[in-house]
């Protein structure tokens, strides 16, 4: 399941499963044409493609030329839009533009294109007479070059909107709501299974990790079973999206296994590491993303505080959906009801810092930003359903407030910074609102 996780992610992700597919599927309408062609007693394309077998080598020589040469424009837009994406919104991004569907499809559709033509070229016959041509293969060909260029056309149009700040914003934006989604909605949390004994730390064994790597998936399920199989206690000093370093003793187990090395293996099995994090059961993964957008927005070189506050209002968004989700526990108990697994867990508070707190230090000089801060956290207080999430924003608050006293000499601007803490701050202190 591991493996299946993050090869669906790797996937997902890919500029190649969909012209691959489609590679194929130029190969059938290629062997499909030709031989509903050559098989039927007439054609039905006499008024597309008509000619000696010349003439249809010519036409269908033409179009392969001219589907390339599209194609060759469809790349180099490709690499030029993912330098500019890199450059302007970070490397890290680049994940966001290969996962859009349309520019996956438009490249496909010039592989397609491109194969099924080279098909019906080598099978034509540059001497063969006007009956023995395959019109309805030729003609085929002729409404997928036709396509091709619907497809450039759109695929440019899509291009010069996917490279634009808010476009970027606005998909990062999907990929986090997706994320928030797969949490259950906030309900009474489970009775907690335990607490690990007092003597742990000092009779548990040490377990080394196999792989370095970010931790991209974790089968938290197999490793209760696997401790309530051997009677043991199992806590993980590390969460997905963490990097670790093989040989790290990330793992304690207690009581210590009489062949550490074969727990080890097994233990090893379900953890997954891997050369980038994914969001497979990393929260903060989009979070970061988000993040990322706004700091280099904020940059000198680039300056553009608008952008850095739509991702505040994103961010926003997704910590009042957040607000109604229970998020995962850090103690999971086995079938017989004790502890048997504890583990690093992102909570409310760890996903408002991850927000906030890059965002409010490189934005710390500016009063609009530190502004616009204080005005999404005293609009997330209705969301809030909780006093550890309440905290959270308050601590955010008095962050941004100590912010501008430090690193704001304009005084007006300071008393504009203060005004909206206070107004957040009231904002906290208010009951939720009914039926929240």
């Amino acid at each position: 399941m591991n493996w299946l996780r993050v090869s669906a992610d790797a996937v997902r992700t890919s500029l190649w499963l969909v012209p691959a597919l489609m590679f194929l599927i130029g190969i059938g309408l290629a062997v499909a044409a030709l031989d509903f062609s050559l098989g039927s007693g007439k054609s039905w394309a006499k008024w597309i493609a008509s000619g000696s077998g010349e003439d249809a080598r010519n036409l269908i020589s033409t179009l392969l030329a001219a589907v390339i040469a599209m194609a060759g424009i469809a790349f180099s837009v490709t690499v030029v839009a993912l330098s500019l994406a890199a450059n302007s919104f970070g490397p890290r991004l680049i994940r966001i533009f290969r996962l859009d569907r349309r520019t996956q499809f438009v490249l496909g559709v010039f592989v397609m294109t491109i194969v099924y033509l080279l098909l019906v070229l080598r099978a034509l016959r540059g001497a063969a007479p006007a009956a023995a041509v395959p019109e309805v293969a030729v003609a085929l060909g002729s409404l997928l070059a036709l396509l091709s260029v619907l497809a450039l056309l759109a695929f440019i149009q899509g291009v010069a909107s996917l490279i634009a700040a808010d476009e970027v914003v606005r998909r990062v934006r999907h990929e986090l709501n997706s994320a928030i989604s797969d949490l259950p909605p906030l309900g009474a949390a489970d009775a907690p299974p335990g607490e690990l004994p007092p003597d742990f730390d000092r009779c548990a064994a040490k377990i080394r990790l196999p792989r370095e790597g970010y931790v991209q998936s974790v089968e938290f399920a197999k490793i209760v079973d696997w401790a309530e199989k051997n009677g043991s206690v199992v806590r993980l000093d590390f969460r997905p999206g963490e990097f670790v370093v093989e040989g790290d003793h990330k793992v304690s187990v207690m009581p210590a296994p009489a062949d550490v090395e074969a727990a080890r293996r097994e233990i090893g099995r379900f953890i997954v590491s891997g050369d980038g994090r994914t969001p497979t059961q990393d929260l903060e993964f989009a979070v970061r993303h988000l993040v990322e957008v706004a700091v280099r927005a904020l940059s000198p070189g680039i300056n553009d505080p608008f952008t850095a506050m739509a991702v505040i209002d994103r961010l926003r968004g997704g910590l009042a959906r957040l607000a109604g989700r229970t998020l995962p526990p850090p103690a999971l108990a086995g079938a017989d009801g004790d502890l048997r697994v504890i583990r690093h867990v992102t909570t409310y508070a760890g996903a408002v810092d991850a927000a906030f707190n890059q965002i409010r230090q490189a934005g710390s000089s500016m009063p609009s930003i530190l502004i616009h801060l204080l005005k999404a956290i005293e609009a997330l207080a209705e969301h809030m359903r909780t006093e550890e999430q309440r905290a959270a924003l308050r601590r955010q608050a008095e962050l941004a407030r100590s912010a501008a006293r430090r690193e704001i000499g304009e005084g007006e601007d300071r008393q504009d910074v203060e005004e909206a803490y206070d107004r957040a701050r009231r904002a906290l202190l208010a009951p939720a609102p009914e039926g929240g």
